[in-house]
């Protein structure tokens, strides 16, 4: 049997739909959208919304359900079981890959996140890497939360380098328009 853990909030509404399960799979997709919701009544997903809103909140709410299950199982249906996760999330896809290695099961991670690396990165060159990232966006005048998902950053991650961007004076507000950057050399 697989259990198949979705983080819809993190692959949307068209990952939802792409993913091919057959009748006896449990898919479990952790969303808000109603959009989403109504995918996963159509194709018999089991949908959770009852987390609370906030950043990460369905990430612990997917490892919550994980640890769950798996406890719920004995030794002989763990050995039989797999676990597949949906996500882009690196920081979900450790945890799960934890748990599912601490708890000798079966697992798959079914989307790769989309930058990986055999060799550990330290925090401060990751940053740094990401700020230069984010500066190279603001070449045109647009909006931050269009940066964030081009980039396809978190939320903490990226506001971390892009407040170390304007604290360094390499971005700067539209005039015209508050929501909009632009790096400080344009204009």
């Amino acid at each position: 049997m697989r259990f198949i853990f979705v983080d819809a909030e993190n692959i949307g509404l068209k990952g939802v739909e792409a993913i091919g399960a057959s009748i006896s799979d449990k898919v479990i997709v952790f969303s808000k959208n109603e959009a989403v919701k109504e995918v996963c009544e159509r194709k018999l997903f089991l949908y959770i919304s009852s987390y609370p809103s906030g950043s990460n909140q369905a990430d612990f709410y997917v490892i919550g359900n994980l640890v769950g299950i798996i406890a719920s199982l004995s030794e002989k249906q763990r050995s039989v079981c797999q676990f597949i996760l949906y996500t882009q999330d690196n920081a979900l896809v450790s945890a799960f890959s934890f748990q599912c290695k601490l708890h000798k099961v079966n697992s798959e991670i079914a989307l790769k996140p989309a930058v990986q690396s055999q060799q550990v990165i330290e925090p401060e060159k990751l940053l740094l890497n990401l700020e230069q990232r984010i500066y190279a966006q603001f070449n045109t005048v647009q909006t931050t939360e269009t940066v964030r998902k081009k980039l396809k950053q978190p939320k903490s991650e990226f506001t971390k380098a892009l407040n170390q961007l304007i604290r360094a004076g390499k971005i700067r507000r539209v005039s015209k328009n508050k929501k909009t950057w632009v790096r400080a050399t344009h204009m």
